[in-house]
């Protein structure tokens, strides 16, 4: 007998709704899988398995996401539990440093951290930070208010600027996602056709309707160095693993007489604090080690330090020295 599924989801913009049921086309038509917004579902009891999908509001699933889980708890915690999200930047090894605040892991899903910590009983099989879309036209004011926000605060970049529409799913995500339901749950074999439903989120809506040459989705990049007044930061990837990673990490903190102090950690990245004194000044280096489903076989690396560059220069040529054990033996992927 084939198992009932229910895929429970909260949306803003519609995101979320139409990734719901591009998962439902993922898992196979012959399968039992409704789709429902939180507002037609008064019971999980009649289903085998619950997929929870949720947009992000301040770092977190909505409050709707929050109160069904909670109000469905118990229930929950006894079926098999999938928890996705459509969200701004998918990059899992981003740090966000705001005024009032330590920095702290941001985007992908480290927004559903919170959540696996607050219902430990709640096991999920799977999980999945997608990224999403952003029609700035229609953002109510807060979201807009939001948008801007996060734009003066990354130091990095913000791919938004000049777009009337920005993506930033990885499509990838969403078909590993699907087939991690169907091999863990539903015990059938991963497809391997996913790209031809891809049309339930492509769209031929421009990104900006002044601007033809504009790219509502531009991928993030694996290898970047940014070196502003604000920050210096790089990122690269490696052949290996999470433990691989951090192994080298390690290594290097060793090696160069710097305090590494484990800050967050799940199975999909560790966040770092890197400290030592640069000519008497205490920095903190913040480094992240990630993998990520898309890019299987890989290790993700970011460094960060976001010291004025005239008392960062230490800190600089240890970050240079990371990449260089980080990148040995033909490690370093381009």
């Amino acid at each position: 007998m084939s198992k009932k599924g229910l895929i429970a989801y909260d949306t803003i913009y519609s995101s979320t709704n139409e990734v719901a049921y591009w998962l439902k086309a993922l898992l196979g038509e012959d399968q039992h899988v409704e789709v429902k917004h939180f507002d037609q579902v008064i019971s999980v009891a009649p289903y085998d398995y619950v997929i929870i999908g949720s947009y992000t509001r301040w770092e977190k699933p909505s409050k709707r996401t929050q109160r069904f889980i909670a109000d469905n708890y118990r229930e929950l915690a006894g079926k098999q539990v999938c928890y996705f999200l459509t969200c701004g930047d998918n990059d899992e090894t981003m740090i966000l440093k705001a005024p009032g605040q330590q920095a702290h892991l941001i985007a992908g899903r480290n927004y559903l951290m919170g959540v696996m910590e607050q219902y430990p009983e709640i096991k999920p099989v799977a999980i999945g930070g997608f990224g999403g879309r952003e029609c700035m036209p229609h953002l109510n004011r807060i979201d807009t208010f939001q948008v801007w926000m996060v734009g003066k605060l990354a130091k990095e970049s913000a791919p938004w600027d000049g777009l009337e529409i920005w993506e930033s799913l990885v499509p990838e995500r969403v078909e590993i996602f699907a087939n991690e339901v169907r091999e863990k749950i539903l015990g059938l074999p991963p497809r391997t056709d996913c790209e031809k439903l891809r049309w339930f989120w492509n769209s031929v809506q421009p990104a900006n309707r002044t601007a033809a040459g504009k790219q509502k989705y531009t991928p993030k990049k694996y290898e970047e160095r940014l070196n502003t007044k604000k920050i210096y930061f790089t990122r690269s990837r490696i052949r290996g693993d999470l433990g691989l990673a951090c192994s080298l990490i390690k290594d290097w903190a060793a090696q160069n007489g710097i305090d590494l102090q484990e800050q967050k950690r799940s199975f999909f990245n560790v966040y770092y604090h890197a400290n030592k004194q640069y000519n008497g000044k205490p920095i903190t280096i913040h480094v992240v080690a990630a993998e990520f489903v898309e890019d299987p076989g890989n290790a993700q690396l970011s460094f960060r330090s976001w010291d004025k560059p005239e008392v960062r220069k230490g800190a600089e040529e240890d970050i240079t020295k990371a990449e260089q054990l980080l990148w040995a033996n033909g490690r370093k992927v381009g």
